[in-house]
């Protein structure tokens, strides 16, 4: 990297867009200003990933989450340079972990399943795979949390307020999505997934909802001041939030209308791009040998009508060639083993988002069960395994029936839903499972948030092999025995925990002993896991009796 270039850049950037010369900036300018430059020092890079990528077989991640965290610090490790920008902003009179805390996390996921996502793209981009994500960019995420006189106050988080250098909005590649009533504009906004250590830099495309025309102005100027947006927050509304409250018919709605719109918006994307590169195959011939999709849980499974709908009335195909595409490129990937957990939809609420979407999913169903009377199931066993039933059309059993690959995310669930959730389906298609054990990024869960245990395994294995193939610490284990690398590793153990400790200190007020044993909760307490909080009030309670036994 030329110093002296990304000062300039700097500068002329802050010139360009605040007016402003470094040093009368503020933190939060300082740091869009020097993400702004860093997504310039990309572009190259990442032009030439995509152009390379469609030359090949890629696959999709699709998903409801894809909780990425901070962008800053993670890109600028993964693309190599951040040893000679923190030098650089040194010598500018800036400090980079200071702009770093200018960051809002971008409120893309909650938990597990989006972790698992951002794991994922991420590993795929360093091990030098073409993954695109697929995915929604909520407005307001799930919900920011604050604590109030003990008790939680949810509020909207807009984490792009101040902007957001990350992404490119992409005009030229809108979609309009259809529902039963209306139609939207599904927006792409591109994030680059940066492989370390490579020339690949992938992309997360997340879709935002707008509306086709957003301003009523005889009504603005008839003073139906709120009529007049109300198209325009109407579409908005849609992904305006992470899994809106479904308690009522209207939420359920508008969540199967979040799910639609990004699946839809991102088939018509896929098949729109094939067509440009592949002219010549009108009947989508070798669709599949171009294309994999993973489906990160139920929510992204109205994707599979979707593409029959687009092959079948689109591009007019007949059923049975468009059955032999869809049922090619699908994958899915299975979080829970409670069956009342799996995403189940009214037929009535299916109808409201997409009418030929239940019509497909109906004839799918159709042909599914005389598929099952051919295999001589019992009418119990059918009905357990039939795709709408109750009035209600079961995702998982549609995803599991269409998908060429279903797994859980370890070993003792993969088991369960063998042997016990999804057993039927196991008898029925048993080469199509397999485990895929959840794992972590090192470069953000070890490299990113503990440098100094990365540079002492670095040192003890001789080798940085570790930060792209985890199986390397196993080497670790030569070490279990030995006094003075033992001694060293609690060395940086209480090294952190005193950083903690003064974390906590400054920002809540509470004094902690960094000598004791940290137990730490790093994720919300989702409403199944309130026990939790009444296992720490007993503690509490406990240890004040002792303290005060009167």
């Amino acid at each position: 990297m030329d110093k002296n270039f990304f000062k300039d850049s700097i500068h002329k950037e802050m010139l360009y867009k605040y007016g402003k010369t470094v040093e009368e900036a503020n933190a939060k300018e300082k740091y869009d200003i020097l993400s702004t430059v860093i997504m310039r020092l990309l572009g190259e890079k990442w032009k030439a990933s995509k152009e390379e990528s469609e030359e090949k077989r890629n696959a999709y991640y699709f998903s409801a989450e894809f909780l990425v965290g901070r962008s800053l610090g993670n890109n600028l490790l993964n693309f190599g340079i951040t040893e000679e920008v923190e030098d650089v902003l040194e010598e500018m009179g800036m400090n980079l972990n200071a702009l770093e805390e200018e960051e809002e996390d971008a409120a893309l996921g909650n938990g597990g399943l989006g972790r698992l996502a951002a794991c994922f793209i991420d590993s795929a981009a360093t091990l030098d795979l073409p993954l695109q994500g697929y995915g929604v960019r909520y407005s307001q995420g799930l919900f920011r949390q604050k604590i109030v006189d003990g008790f939680q106050v949810e509020e909207g988080d807009d984490w792009t307020r101040f902007g957001d250098p990350w992404s490119i909005r992409v005009d030229s590649e809108a979609r309009i999505v259809t529902f039963k009533d209306d139609e939207v504009l599904a927006v792409p906004y591109d994030m680059p997934i940066i492989g370390y250590g490579n020339e690949r830099i992938n992309t997360l495309r997340l879709w935002q909802a707008e509306a086709l025309d957003g301003f009523n102005f005889q009504d603005f100027n008839n003073f139906c001041y709120d009529v007049s947006l109300k198209e325009k927050n109407r579409a908005e509304d849609i992904t305006r939030v992470l899994y809106p409250n479904d308690s009522q018919k209207p939420g359920k709605v508008l969540r199967l209308k979040q799910q639609y719109l990004f699946v839809s918006a991102s088939i018509q994307d896929l098949v729109a791009k094939y067509k440009k590169n592949f002219p010549e195959d009108k009947n989508f011939k070798y669709f599949s040998e171009y294309h994999i999709i993973q489906l990160n849980d139920t929510h992204p499974v109205m994707a599979i009508p979707e593409l029959m709908r687009l092959l079948l009335d689109q591009e007019h195909l007949e059923w049975d060639d468009a059955w032999d595409v869809a049922s090619k490129v699908f994958a899915f990937t299975n979080h829970t083993i409670l069956e009342e957990a799996m995403e189940k939809w009214d037929i009535d609420i299916v109808d409201s988002a997409s009418p030929r979407c239940l019509e497909i999913i109906t004839e799918i169903d159709r042909r599914f069960t005389e598929f099952l009377h051919s295999k001589r199931l019992t009418e119990a066993e059918i009905e357990h395994l039939r795709i709408i039933n109750h009035n209600q059309a079961r995702m998982a059993n549609l995803a599991i029936y269409t998908s060429i690959s279903i797994n859980g995310v370890a070993e003792l669930h993969t088991q369960i839903l063998k042997e016990d959730t999804l057993h039927l389906w196991y008898e029925l298609f048993p080469e199509r499972f397999s485990n895929k054990t959840n794992g972590v990024t090192p470069r953000r869960w070890l490299m990113y948030s503990n440098p100094k245990l990365s540079e002492f395994i670095t040192d003890l294995l001789g080798s940085e092999a570790w930060k792209s193939d985890l199986m390397e610490l196993k080497k670790l284990e030569d070490f279990a025995d030995d006094d003075d690398v033992l001694d060293r590793l609690n060395e940086i153990k209480h090294e952190n925990k005193v950083k903690l400790a003064e974390y906590i200190r400054k920002e809540e007020g509470v004094e902690i002993n960094p000598d004791h044993i940290f137990d730490i909760q790093i994720k919300r307490l989702h409403e199944y896991k309130r026990q939790l909080l009444n296992a720490l009030q007993i503690l509490d309670l406990y240890f004040r009796m002792k303290r005060n036994p009167d």
